[in-house]
């Protein structure tokens, strides 16, 4: 070996003793990590969609039902919005303050304010006693105020019984429907409340009478007549009860060949309790009454000819929609 050859080789281990050193010293002051690198990826396969995907799948849409009208209207936009929540497992807000809510034991909702329904897409029925099935062509993640009419039990009859078990009266309204039923069987001197068959009777007049316009027939003596005497002649024993907005006109209208007791509590979840706690039912015209006949269950009797003829209610009622198949239109 030269002199060259060995001063090229002293060098070399010089600079790798240094090298060695000087990464020493780099590790020690935490600069450098002797683990070793993980290899860079050259394409990673992005789970933003997949996300997106999973979240629209989980995500359920909501309807405020517009709660408006009479209890009887009111009644039929809850069970639609009721029903269409069911069915397309979405949620249903019922304001806390809602007259429903004081009325009826409802469980399966939400209690939401108002406010938060406010910016909700209408969906409204125009047409109130005809079942219309595009109403329900909403997807189940939109947020929706569901309203007006909704008259027709095509849209709830899938969920009857869990919507009847909403519509189960408060505890102190039921109590005190049962203690006027209670205090007229003891006035006819009835024992038992499984010897008569009660028919409830709602004779709507009130507003009627004196709106021609509107196309509703009111009841006639001769209805009523008709009505009482399909009762009597199916049961041996009966025993009709009777509300009314109209009652002197009920009072010397309403058959006298058969028992009758009539009814004024002054509240009109009170008399509706009451009736419902009957066996069957006579309605004349109005959403009240179809909710008497509903919930009671039963034999129901309607006016078959509830329409002016020519009137505006004649071209939007649908005699099949509106009323069950199995009722009695007399």
């Amino acid at each position: 070996m030269t002199g060259k050859e060995k001063k090229f080789k002293d060098l070399v281990k010089f600079v790798v003793i240094l090298v060695v050193v000087f990464f020493v010293i780099l590790k020690s002051a935490g600069i450098i990590s002797s683990e070793p690198l993980s290899p860079v990826p050259i394409y990673i396969k992005s789970s933003a969609k997949r996300v997106s995907y999973s979240l629209m799948e989980k995500r359920k849409g909501s309807i405020c039902p517009i709660l408006q009208g009479g209890l009887g209207n009111r009644l039929f936009q809850f069970a639609t919005a009721f029903s269409a929540a069911r069915s397309k497992n979405m949620n249903i807000f019922i304001p806390s303050d809602a007259e429903i809510r004081d009325v009826f034991e409802i469980t399966d909702t939400i209690n939401e304010s108002k406010e938060l329904c406010k910016g909700f897409r209408k969906v409204l029925d125009r047409a109130s006693p005809t079942y219309h099935k595009n109403l329900m062509n909403f997807s189940s993640t939109d947020n929706i105020q569901l309203g007006y009419g909704l008259q027709s039990w095509k849209y709830f009859y899938m969920y009857d019984k869990q919507l009847k078990k909403q519509l189960t009266f408060r505890k102190h309204i039921q109590n005190e429907a049962k203690q006027t039923i209670d205090k007229i069987l003891q006035r006819w001197k009835i024992k038992s409340r499984r010897s008569v068959n009660l028919v409830g009777i709602h004779i709507r007049r009130g507003d009627k009478v004196t709106s021609y316009d509107d196309g509703y027939k009111i009841a006639t003596p001769e209805y009523l007549n008709r009505s009482v005497n399909y009762y009597a002649k199916k049961y041996s024993a009966v025993l009709f009860l009777v509300i009314s907005d109209g009652m002197s006109w009920s009072r010397e209208n309403v058959p006298s060949h058969v028992p009758v007791a009539y009814i004024s509590l002054g509240k009109r979840e009170l008399d509706m309790a009451t009736l419902v706690a009957c066996d069957h039912t006579i309605m004349t015209i109005g959403t009240f009454g179809w909710w008497i006949g509903y919930l009671t269950g039963g034999d129901v009797v309607y006016m078959k000819d509830a329409a002016v003829k020519g009137s505006r209610f004649e071209k939007v009622l649908n005699i099949e929609d509106h009323f069950f198949p199995h009722w009695i239109g007399l």
